[in-house]
């Protein structure tokens, strides 16, 4: 009996002490916790929310501090270290580019698409609107979240921005631009534009159009990052798009004119198309960010939007964005490549208004179709002149190379809605497809001369009378052509 007694006693203290330990244990892990959310307050960092499973974090310093970067997309990480914020009032537009002079970023890794927030379209609860991507930006001296979507045009609601730093969500009443459409669509692209205080710096925006709706969206902020290359080519979206030739031809064209990286928006392309893009991917010069539109009425896709999407990602990262089809080339017609061209332009620049050249926020270039294969007899002088042998002139024709066969281009120039450009990201505020259709304050543009060069646009556009010959692009004949055959063949295309 009195053993008895003692083993229930024993049991009842075994049971109390773990008891008492469970407590404990759950009482430190709480202090724990507290402790580490102090010490994220004290170092000021924020991370982005758990749905888009993306870890955010960085310090605001002065404009010579040093900020670390932690983010994570799926299961892989990065880290980069970035130079603090500052504001610039020296210039007339310094105060409206982004008054921003921006981070140096060491990235460690990439992701596998290198696109850190995974852009999809999202609905803004249960109107007719869909979001894409949003950003940090500037204007008038003020910071601002800037979202693009679209919505129909009639749709006039409020718009409410919900806006998550640190483990902290306010709302702030926001507006909405709509982007310009000459196609008079039902739907249309706008821009949101969420106000800031000079201190937020959220890494999380979702929007409402009702203020007290629980938001059905989320959207990582990008921030401008440090330039990491001269020239970026930003392609209008793919739809049904099938001629594996004519993108290689582009590519590898722009790539001996100095374009360093590629963004594409993907809708729908054929499975040879899907191999080429695969590959210049594992190249690490292309960007594809898939693009399944969600509705229609709007012209050509969205493209507008695409568009948009692509210069504010390379602000700050490309000097330049070029804006072109797969079937356009920027061509020099002195010069052996887009960074000779700029100077000159540049300069011509300075010398002329008086003014530096980061002013300049457009280079815009006249277009025409090139159309026509020369002549037989004009094949022969053309094949002397430029060394283009037999096996050359047979891969002409093999891989559909038109931009070295169709040689003979219309007896015009087009400007206004052919044209096309290269972009300063930073001191535009919206893009259309042909040039910018909207700068920020203190911005110029410049329209490059045709001597200087030309959009070779290499698709039949009206009868092929009274063509002009213009053998340009034979000039790069033989550092691009080697490129695509060897891709061609490493394809087996």
């Amino acid at each position: 009996m009195l053993l008895h007694k003692k083993l229930k006693f024993v049991c009842r203290f075994r049971y109390l002490t773990a008891l008492l330990l469970l407590c404990g244990t759950s009482i430190l892990l709480i202090q724990i916790n507290s402790a580490l959310r102090r010490f994220q307050s004290y170092r000021n960092k924020t991370f982005s929310s758990v749905i888009d499973r993306s870890l955010y974090a960085w310090e605001k310093w002065t404009s010579s501090s040093i900020e670390s970067v932690l983010y994570r997309t799926d299961e892989t990480f990065h880290l980069s270290t970035e130079a603090g914020l500052t504001r610039e009032t020296t210039t007339a537009p310094s105060e409206d580019v982004l008054n921003l002079r921006l981070r140096t970023v060491s990235s460690i890794s990439m992701s596998p698409k290198g696109i850190p927030d995974k852009p999809r379209f999202q609905k803004v609860n249960d109107f007719d609107a869909w979001l894409f991507s949003a950003f940090y930006d500037n204007l008038n001296n003020s910071d601002l979240i800037r979202v693009f979507g679209i919505q129909p045009l009639l749709l006039n609601t409020p718009v409410f921005c919900h806006l998550t730093e640190g483990i902290d969500t306010y709302t702030v009443e926001g507006k909405k631009t709509a982007l310009n459409d000459w196609h008079k669509k039902r739907r249309r692209v706008f821009s949101y534009e969420c106000p800031l205080n000079e201190t937020s710096r959220p890494n999380n925006v979702s929007l409402t159009f009702v203020e007290t709706d629980t938001p059905t969206n989320s959207f990582l902020v990008l921030y401008p990052e440090r330039i990491q290359r001269n020239f970026t080519v930003c392609y209008s979206m793919l739809f049904n798009f099938n001629t594996p030739y004519q993108l290689v031809q582009n590519v590898e064209f722009n790539r001996v004119l100095g374009a360093e990286h590629f963004f594409l928006y993907r809708e729908s392309v054929s499975s040879a198309v899907d191999t080429v893009l695969k590959h210049y991917q594992r190249q690490g010069f292309l960007t594809v960010i898939e693009w399944p539109i969600p509705v229609g009425e709007i012209h050509y896709h969205g493209q507008i939007l695409s568009l948009n999407d692509c210069a504010y990602r390379n602000r700050g990262v490309s000097r330049y964005v070029v804006i072109q089809d797969t079937d356009e080339f920027i061509i020099p017609h002195q010069h052996d490549n887009w960074t000779e061209l700029i100077e000159v332009l540049n300069k011509e620049f300075e010398q002329s208004n008086k003014s530096p050249s980061e002013n300049l926020g457009a280079y815009i270039v006249l277009s025409s179709f090139y159309q026509q294969s020369p002549s037989s007899s004009e094949w022969k002088e053309i094949k002397r002149k430029f060394s283009v042998s037999d096996q050359d002139f047979q891969k002409f024709a093999n891989f559909s190379l038109n931009v070295f066969s169709d040689l003979k281009r219309l007896n015009m120039y087009f400007r206004g809605q052919r044209q096309k450009s290269f972009v300063r990201p930073e001191t535009v505020l919206f893009n259309d497809i042909h040039s910018p259709d909207k700068y920020r304050p203190g911005i110029a543009k410049v329209k490059v001369h045709v001597d200087l060069a030309v959009v070779h646009h290499q698709r039949r556009y009206s009868s092929p009378q009274n063509n002009i010959l213009d053998t340009t692009s034979l000039r790069f004949k033989d550092r691009v052509l080697p490129l695509i055959s060897e891709t061609v063949s490493l394809l087996s295309l």
